[in-house]
């Protein structure tokens, strides 16, 4: 007799997990937008915006800096209500531990990710809008994850029929595409982390601002040529291997996407670069543009990068899932687990 139980969890998980995603995702290309208009100290308060408790200030007639700067507050909000439903359904409705323990690891992340903001506009400090700037995609990933996760795929793909695993036929999936799958992620939110000091840098009241900005950009267009070659080689392994052919996909589509408004920021907010001066003319320097047109491009170029990261996340646990990482009714081993990575 099968040790996978019959029941299954609660659909509500599951539906809710999709809101918090979908609902952070404009939260984290809000943010950008933030500092991309240098909309972040609209406010020098906290939990009131000029006074006024966040929920109930008039954010539709206000204008301009506090418009963008209020928004970026209220989407925050709706994503620490959304986790809290989602805890509760997992709570309510999801037998299995580790994936409640998941719910609350996602809620301690959103009330951290809104006190460092809060901590940013209190103390003015840069660096901790790049710290800030940098766990909301990350959170956003965290999120996402969660959507396979609670999804009845997740069980079903471990579940025998007639003796047989789900799908060992027609997957191909490996511990060597998991490993890459894992590769592939870290690369593109350590691009998301560099890609935040390029933008911060600039800004920053140091001596040493300058030459971080160079040592970044340099590093920026390294891990771009990394990214980008382990994106297109997972999406060729993931579709021809037949593993969640869909997320993988999408992401050697947005790897396009991101390379073309990779280009267009640097074009807008800096110019053409120096070796480049004597076919085009004179060039630009520090924010070359800051106009409503560079602000869009630039926030598209993060939202993208956290959209990529989040993809890689499901990628990564779906090809885990395949290889029978966790199984729903044990734990997995140390062991077991250390085997696949290795």
């Amino acid at each position: 007799m099968s040790s996978i139980p019959t029941s299954l969890p609660s659909r509500w998980p599951h539906r809710w997990a999709w809101l918090l995603a979908c609902a952070t995702f404009p939260l984290v290309w809000w943010g950008g937008f933030v500092t991309a208009t240098g909309s972040g100290m609209a406010f020098k308060d906290w939990l009131t915006s000029d006074g006024v408790f966040m929920p109930i200030y008039p954010w539709l007639s206000s204008t301009g800096d506090k418009f963008i700067e209020h928004g970026h507050r209220l989407l925050g909000m709706l994503a620490g209500i959304l986790t809290i439903a989602l805890v509760a359904s997992l709570y309510l409705g999801e037998p299995r531990r580790w994936v409640r323990r998941y719910g609350i690891a996602l809620l301690v992340g959103v009330i951290a990710q809104g006190v460092l903001g809060g901590m940013r506009v209190m103390l003015d400090e840069r660096l901790l809008a790049l710290i800030h700037g940098c766990t909301g995609p990350l959170f956003f990933a965290a999120a996402a994850g969660m959507i396979p996760i609670t999804s009845r795929r997740w069980l079903a793909e471990a579940m025998p029929a007639e003796g047989t695993p789900f799908n060992a036929i027609a997957s191909q999936a490996t511990p060597k595409l998991l490993r890459l799958a894992i590769l592939t992620t870290v690369l593109a939110y350590l691009q998301l982390v560099v890609g935040a000091v390029v933008r911060h840098s600039p800004l920053m009241l140091t001596e040493a601002a300058p030459r971080i900005f160079q040592i970044a950009v340099y590093f920026h267009l390294l891990l771009a040529a990394a990214v980008t070659f382990h994106v297109l080689l997972l999406a060729h392994k993931c579709f021809w291997g037949r593993v969640c052919r869909t997320p993988a996909v999408s992401l050697a589509l947005l790897i396009g996407l991101q390379l073309l408004l990779g280009v267009s920021t640097w074009m807008m907010k800096y110019g053409f670069p120096q070796w480049a001066a004597r076919f085009v003319g004179e060039t630009g320097h520090f924010n070359r543009a800051d106009d409503m047109a560079s602000a869009v491009i630039v926030t598209a170029h993060g939202a993208i990068g956290s959209l990529i990261v989040a993809l890689a996340v499901v990628v990564a646990l779906r090809v885990g899932r395949q290889l029978g990482l966790p199984h729903p009714a044990s734990r997995p081993s140390s062991i077991r687990i250390a085997g696949v990575l290795a």
